[in-house]
């Protein structure tokens, strides 16, 4: 409740918090239970923790060292593509700043619950923006480089599948590649026919007619041009065919880069694993980390993993470990890498297109 003014603070009114009944007790009571519950976890797995860290301790650094170098090729595989989208578009792509850019929204990705993959994208937008190129050109730039990832992941869990003898998950795969494909084959073939864009625009003005009179922002003499200016934007981007299978090239990549990752995990740990099942928990740990379920698939991504390297025949003994060196260069290596990106990386001073 809110008292009379601090006589130290003159004119400033001071809010005492008054915590109920409740608020006393629930942080003591579940910081007892998660104290408990660890105590418990290592009597019970205790043979099992201490062969996790005996395994680990004889990691072999030479393989661990691999990963990581083969886990920053990945990245920088996103880098280079997107520095391809915008320069085929005739924007500014400088490879120090983008770098800084894609570690940066990685690092943000990963620290922030919830809305991390939002604020990501907006730090992108944003230092991209900073270096001269216009809105709609890195709008375009993020959405095909984002459709890229998914079709690539897509593509590389339906051969995967398909090699490991999973018909179904070849199929779902494809069928999400399809699914992925189909809406930017549409917005290609609505910028290249005017007929299709003034379509477009004349459905979208009946459609935000009735809300116009509450908001005016919506009125139809307000979107319709701006919809079309935009269409008729995207519709100047034409990357070419060299381009657009160089980029989709970099995605298959970044994607095939990080399961060689977490082969050369299970190397170092000198699991004997063959290739098929280590391929096959790759594809389960990254479609649940597209999922997206928690910062970085934190939890559920390891979790995964290390049921999928068993599952395919892996000690749970050295699955463990595995999954520990491979989170370690696969997410843990690149969030610091962003975070010194985020605090040290200058921001571009060329100053920002229409």
């Amino acid at each position: 409740m809110s008292s009379g003014p601090d006589p130290e603070t003159p004119g400033g009114p001071v809010t005492e918090v008054v915590r109920g009944p409740v608020a006393r007790w629930w942080r003591p009571v579940l910081g007892g239970v998660l104290a408990v519950g660890t105590v418990v976890v290592l009597v019970v797995f205790w043979r099992s923790v201490v062969g996790w860290f005996e395994t680990l301790a004889g990691t072999d650094l030479r393989w661990a060292f691999a990963a990581a170098a083969v886990q920053l090729l990945s990245m920088q595989c996103l880098v280079w593509q997107q520095q391809l989208l915008l320069r085929s578009g005739g924007g500014v792509a400088p490879q120090g700043s983008l770098t800084a850019t894609v570690y940066g929204g990685n690092a943000i990705a990963v620290g922030l619950p919830l809305a991390g993959s939002a604020a990501s994208v907006a730090y992108a937008f944003r230092r991209m923006r900073d270096l001269g190129n216009s809105a709609v050109l890195v709008s375009w730039t993020l959405a095909v480089s984002g459709v890229c990832s998914t079709v690539a992941l897509a593509a590389v869990v339906a051969v995967s599948s398909a090699a490991t003898g999973s018909t179904a998950g070849a199929v779902v795969a494809s069928v999400a590649s399809v699914a992925a494909v189909v809406p930017v084959l549409t917005l290609l073939a609505v910028t290249r026919s005017p007929e299709a864009k003034h379509l477009v625009v004349k459905l979208l003005m009946a459609v935000l007619a009735p809300l116009s009179r509450w908001f005016k922002v919506l009125r139809p003499a307000v979107v319709g041009p701006a919809v079309e200016d935009a269409l008729t934007s995207l519709g100047a981007i034409r990357p070419g065919v060299r381009n657009a299978s160089a980029a989709g090239l970099l995605a298959l990549a970044n994607w095939v880069l990080d399961a060689v990752t977490l082969g050369l995990a299970a190397l170092a740990v000198g699991s004997g694993l063959p290739w098929q099942g280590v391929v096959l928990a790759w594809a389960a740990g990254a479609l649940v980390s597209s999922t997206r379920l928690t910062p970085g698939g934190i939890g559920v991504v390891e979790a995964a993993l290390a049921s999928a390297l068993v599952a395919a025949g892996m000690p749970a003994a050295q699955a463990v470990p595995v999954v520990v060196v491979y989170r370690l260069v696969s997410l843990w290596l690149l969030a610091a890498v962003g975070a010194l990106c985020l605090v040290l990386a200058p921001r571009p001073v060329h100053p920002a297109e229409g």
